[in-house]
């Protein structure tokens, strides 16, 4: 566990080999993440939050500001793009 709460996106075979270096016996990857589970933690995918300075928010304002008036249909006409290219995954305490 300690070495899920020094860094997060530790991944499970990397868990493994560091405490199979120094241990008599060997653990498997499933082994370490059947404890891992159970002592409370889950994979997730991280949550990416943006840093907003005080010009982000100007800025945002004046876009939300610009297109409050659009309707449903105005919003049909835009293209919406989503990022998916990282598998970047961190283990959590349940809440």
């Amino acid at each position: 566990m300690r070495i899920l709460k020094r860094d997060r996106r530790t991944i499970l075979p990397q868990i493994a080999a560091d405490f199979n270096d120094g241990a008599s016996t060997s653990v498997s990857v499933r082994t370490v993440q059947r404890t891992v589970i159970n002592m409370g933690s889950q994979s997730r995918r991280p949550t990416r939050v943006p840093l907003l300075t005080a010009l982000h928010k100007a800025l945002l304002l004046c876009w939300a500001r610009q297109h409050y008036h659009w309707t449903v249909d105005d919003w049909k006409h835009v293209t919406w793009l989503y990022r998916t290219d990282a598998r970047v995954r961190v283990w959590r305490q349940h809440h």
